[in-house]
């Protein structure tokens, strides 16, 4: 946290990692609740998962309405822009982020691809968002883009072996 304050950086993309593909919620008690006191209030663009965005804004995340309500929550925390992300998780045929900054609420959607989290799509979207960032792009279009690189990504996505695949970025680009 200090380190981020003392670089007073233009930008700082914050993927709150509070559980990994395959891991138990609360394992790391202690990490989050840094991340939350320390690290979110610093951030300018969060990309909370589902679990993430239940966690950091209190709220059941049931539905898009409900992701809707944690993203503008989460804004309401941070200050930070919000790309809340449902992907596999809600009900229907489409995987479904919501963007936040404050003035603008908006549902980015694509056709699932599969019913399967996919490893790496978390955080290649917060890599996606940085990248357009620093590239120029306004916080939504940087929220866009990296949507459509993260579907693509799924799109071709690779087998792993594991009990999820992985992301190919190769083929997303």
């Amino acid at each position: 946290a200090a380190a981020l304050e003392a670089g007073r950086f233009r930008n700082v993309v914050l993927d709150p990692v509070l559980i990994c593909m395959g891991q138990e919620p609360g394992h790391a008690l202690d990490t989050d609740q840094a991340l939350k006191g320390q690290i979110l209030p610093l951030a300018t663009f969060v990309t909370p998962n589902h679990f993430e965005a239940e966690s950091l804004s209190g709220l059941a995340i049931t539905d898009v309405e409900s992701l809707k309500a944690a993203a503008v929550r989460i804004h309401e925390l941070s200050g930070a822009a919000v790309l809340a992300k449902g992907g596999v998780r809600l009900a229907g045929p489409d995987a479904v982020d919501v963007y936040y900054d404050g003035e603008t609420l908006e549902v980015l959607s694509a056709p699932k691809v599969g019913e399967v989290a996919v490893s790496g799509a978390g955080c290649s979207l917060a890599a996606a968002v940085t990248a357009e960032l620093a590239k120029g792009a306004t916080p939504l279009e940087a929220a866009r883009t990296a949507k459509s690189f993260v579907t693509a990504g799924i799109r071709n996505r690779v087998a792993s072996g594991a009990p999820f695949d992985a992301l190919w970025q190769g083929g997303a680009g």
